[in-house]
């Protein structure tokens, strides 16, 4: 009879630990457009002396995101190879947030989360991203993890941080804020926490500041004016809601409602999460937080103007912790790569393989999910209460029932007596029942 061997088992995940870099390895040599913007930002810091450059404004991310090229510039070895290294780096700093946010579901097992951080490492637009792709995005989207997993230990401080370094990296990680301002209306997070917001953000600024760059230049960075001119379309390639509207006309007034829509899609919830909690005196569990930052990383993006394809990236990767949480959800992370994947394949091949409107169905139809999951965990994890319970308006419609409906007639059980007269006669009342019974 065969035994169980834990080192086998520890042999199989450094296997597929192995196999992860492999297929990094696939993609090491791929050059897109971002990474020729990129080889010319490198290109400036390293002819202006590494940290000596951070002075000069130099592309549109944050000062950040310059450092790691600033610092690459002193180390040997090529350019291509140099940076896609530093993007692997934070695949694994992904890779561990995932493990940790997915152990705190799971407590008892190691198996679950280290599945989790396996299927993260090999999810394909993590993969593609990085590798590929050459992009960053999952810089920001590991801090922003990491952020979510402090403010489910309950340290506000360090999640408020997290996502403040995450935010510094890319303006796309505003699109996880909602959960914080969830906790601190909920009592979940104190509001002092919010302090760490701009002191963070200005001191991962202070080495660029010291170099010599303007600081106004530098604080306005993400200002809509500036940031706007590099996507002037409605969507590139991203599934969003724009995705419907493929028009060269009224884009400003289309990017204003967009933004508008946006805001209060993400009031709106919060306003009704809290209106149910203040109502049923209960406290989101950590499993509807994730399904709220979930929900909030797809409605944001999805919502908003000028999007690329890529600030889904941060979807991709909760729809999967999601899925881990919530485990009837196992559907959703698929859902998502199939959507994102879809929406990668114009930048990357050059060729459309079909409207860019099914990929947006499929994130629209992920976003309902994902809404309607949150609101049923929130209100009543047991299920049995209704839409207006939610809101909390039941006994606000109650007051306004109009006299003379079936609650206004008297109850089978009530004795009227008329004022200032003792007890009713027992065979009144008798009578009195028999009446109301007709």
């Amino acid at each position: 009879m065969s035994r169980y061997r834990p080192n086998m088992e520890f042999g199989l995940v450094l296997v597929l630990a192995a196999l992860a870099i492999a297929v990094r390895l696939a993609g090491r040599h791929e050059m897109t457009a971002d990474m020729r913007i990129f080889f010319v930002w490198y290109g400036k810091l390293d002819r202006a002396g590494g940290f000596a450059g951070l002075s000069q404004e130099i592309g549109n991310y944050n000062a950040p995101f310059l450092y790691l090229f600033a610092i690459l510039t002193y180390l040997p070895g090529a350019v291509l190879t140099k940076i896609k290294i530093t993007w692997f780096l934070f695949d694994v700093l992904l890779v561990f947030f995932t493990y940790k946010t997915v152990a705190m579901r799971w407590p008892e097992s190691r198996r679950i989360p280290t599945l989790a951080a396996l299927m993260m490492a090999f999810l394909p637009t993590v993969v593609i991203n990085s590798s590929f792709y050459g992009q960053c995005d999952n810089i920001w989207a590991a801090f922003a993890l990491g952020g979510l997993y402090h403010l489910l230990k309950g340290n506000d401080w360090a999640g408020a941080s997290l996502f403040t370094v995450a935010l510094a990296f890319k303006p796309q990680a505003i699109f996880i804020f909602p959960v914080l301002a969830l906790m601190i209306l909920l009592g979940q997070a104190r509001w002092r926490s919010l302090i760490a917001i701009p002191v963070v953000y200005v001191l991962l600024d202070v080495p660029a500041f010291i170099a010599g760059r303007n600081v106004v230049e530098l604080l306005t960075l993400y200002s809509p004016s500036r940031q706007s001119q590099y996507v002037p379309a409605l969507t590139s390639n991203a599934a969003s809601v724009f995705a419907y509207l493929p028009v060269d006309t009224r884009k400003d007034s289309l990017k204003a409602l967009g933004y508008a829509f946006a805001a209060a899609l993400v009031v709106g919830l919060l306003y009704a999460a809290v209106a149910s909690v203040n109502k049923t005196t209960k406290k989101p569990s950590p499993e509807t937080l994730v399904v709220a930052a979930g929900m909030f990383v797809v409605l944001v993006p999805w919502v908003l103007p000028g999007m690329h394809e890529r600030y889904f990236y941060l979807a991709d990767v909760m729809a999967l912790v999601v899925a881990f949480y919530r485990p009837r959800l196992w559907l959703l992370p698929i859902a998502v790569q199939a959507s994102s994947l879809l929406s990668y394949v114009p930048f990357l091949f050059g060729k459309r393989p079909m409207s860019l409107m099914v990929p947006a169905t499929i994130m629209l139809v992920v976003l309902l999910v994902l809404i309607s999951t949150f609101a049923r965990r929130l209100i009543d994890p047991q299920g049995g209460q209704s839409l207006l319970q939610f809101v909390g308006l039941d006994q606000d419609l109650a007051r306004l029932r109009p006299l003379g409906g079936p609650d206004d007639a008297p109850r089978l059980h009530e004795v009227h007596e008329p004022p200032g007269l003792g007890k009713p006669d027992a065979e009144l009342a008798l009578q009195h029942r028999g009446g109301a019974e007709l």
